[in-house]
């Protein structure tokens, strides 16, 4: 069982090391390393955004939550394809250029000041390192299904988890990350698809084919799990609503998800691949969840469960090539959205704690050479735990849940109000909300208000609007600077 992982590890290795010898001459300081020099075009945005946001929330969370919800699931990518790459490519990533940023805290501090600054590197740092340390896990189950258990899951596979998100970034920084990004989401749209390919030739000649799949579901009276449109209120309040209110929100105020926005050449750069960037994030979360769906209708595979289904099935109907080239497409999927992660904490730490706080004279070649042991110590701080204890469901919700009201005043301080007094009374009410609802949701709250981001979003917004009405303040930022614009336009001479 050996050749999957060989396969999969030296198509890594091979990989990250054609990147560094390629890309490696042209980090020559601070900019080329963590804004690849703000070089991308269109094409290098449009690919590198459509796998960051995957993760194993597009993949392993989808299929193992089919077995529950059915197709259904779908709709987590449909609305991070639909919604949240829309808006962060066509406003925000802009915006955030438009401010001329090298991190959203610091744009943040714009808004409001030093203080709101810190708290946001503080929530930034620690939210999402929970989160790197979820796709550390996630990677390490991706390796320990390709060596067939060989290796030991722990500690073994979150290992060398940790060592494939970190070679991803530390060579060659954002460069490495998005070339290596665009490469592998040609790869995970041609293994997935490869793969359903072969389980259908398998299908037909030991299971009846696509009607015995059917068939069997429908014994069960449970053929409504092929059902895209089966908006249950399971669908609509545990999917739907929280995917669209936290991929947005949280989303829309972590450094990661902006890497490839904030190093493009242009705002064109940033809107030009919107449609493909969109369809790629989609379409290739379909065949994960359609192998799941086909292999706990046969019940030699559904024995294995849901959280390994996608393996056995795999292991069981493919070649060992296709298996090697599937759990490969997998891994692209968390290392991406893992390295990137990383790489955004990395940038966050340097500039907005070491260099702002401690030392803000420090140069630009020191901030080089300090980038690779800070990429190290953020995989590390996310590696570390994940040896010890799994990611809890209701603490990732929470984590998430903290960058709701953050995205909130960003989004009213930017294009409405600035105001500082609302800004933290509604920061700190709906964090007080947050911590009450997660570690001690009222008796009377029952599903769906029992999940903490309901009344997290409810306080957000209703009281972010109802403060930054009444409480003084100035207009948006983006507005005066606007106005400025039009006012230096006016007042100059004509050329």
């Amino acid at each position: 069982m050996w050749g999957p992982l060989i396969i999969a590890v030296g198509y890594f290795v091979v990989l990250i090391g054609l990147a560094n010898y390629f890309l490696h001459s042209r980090i020559k300081n601070i900019v080329d390393f963590s804004m690849a020099g703000r070089s991308l075009n269109w094409g290098l945005v449009t690919l590198a955004l459509a796998l960051i946001p995957h993760g194993s929330g597009h993949t392993m969370s989808l299929w193992e939550s089919s077995s529950v919800l059915g197709a259904a699931v779908l709709w987590w990518p449909i609305i991070v394809g639909g919604a949240f790459i829309p808006i962060i490519m066509f406003w925000t990533g802009p915006w955030m250029r438009k401010l001329r940023v090298e991190t959203i805290p610091e744009a943040m501090g714009q808004l409001y000041g030093d203080n709101m600054r810190s708290l946001h590197c503080v929530i930034q740092i620690a939210t999402w390192t929970a989160i790197a340390m979820a796709e550390t896990l996630a990677t390490a189950g991706a390796i320990y299904g390709l060596s067939g258990g060989i290796l030991s899951y722990n500690p073994g596979c979150i290992i060398l988890a940790f060592l494939l998100m970190i070679s991803y970034i530390i060579f060659g920084g954002v460069l490495e990350l998005v070339w290596v990004s665009v490469v592998n989401v040609v790869v995970m749209t041609v293994g997935s698809y490869l793969a359903l390919f072969f389980l259908g030739g398998w299908l037909v000649s030991n299971a009846a084919g696509w009607e015995g799949v059917l068939n069997t579901y429908a014994q069960v009276d449970q053929l409504w799990k092929f059902d895209l449109f089966n908006f249950s209120p399971e669908i609509v309040f545990t999917v739907i609503i929280p995917v669209a209110v936290l991929h947005i929100a949280a989303g829309g105020v972590a450094q990661g998800m902006y890497i490839p926005l904030l190093s493009a050449r242009t705002d064109e750069d940033c809107r030009k691949g919107f449609w493909i960037c969109s369809l790629t994030n989609v379409v290739t979360c379909f065949p994960w969840v359609i192998i799941a769906l086909v292999g706990m209708s046969i019940p030699a595979f559904a024995a294995i469960g849901p959280k390994l289904i996608v393996m056995e099935v795999a292991l069981k109907t493919m070649p060992q090539w296709v298996y090697a080239l599937l759990m490969v497409s997998l891994l692209t999927s968390v290392l991406s959205t893992g390295s990137a992660i990383i790489m955004g904490n990395s940038t966050v730490f340097i500039n907005d704690i070491i260099k702002r706080v401690i030392k803000p004279d420090m140069s630009d070649a020191t901030r080089l050479k300090l980038m690779r042991p800070v990429i190290t110590l953020c995989g590390l701080l996310a590696a570390v735990p994940a040896l010890f204890a799994p990611i809890l469901f209701p603490v990732f919700l929470w984590a998430f849940s903290f960058g709701i009201p953050l995205f909130m005043i960003m989004l009213f301080g930017l294009v409405w109000k600035t105001s500082r007094t609302a800004a933290w009374i509604t920061i700190i009410v709906t964090y007080i909300v947050n911590f009450w609802w997660t570690f001690a949701t009222p008796a009377w709250a029952s599903p769906p208000w029992s999940l903490n981001m309901y009344p997290v979003t409810v306080c957000s917004i209703v009281l972010g609007v109802v403060l930054f009405a009444i409480l003084p303040g100035e207009p948006g930022l983006l507005r005066r600077m606007k106005a400025a614009e039009v006012s230096s336009g006016v007042n100059s001479p004509a050329m």
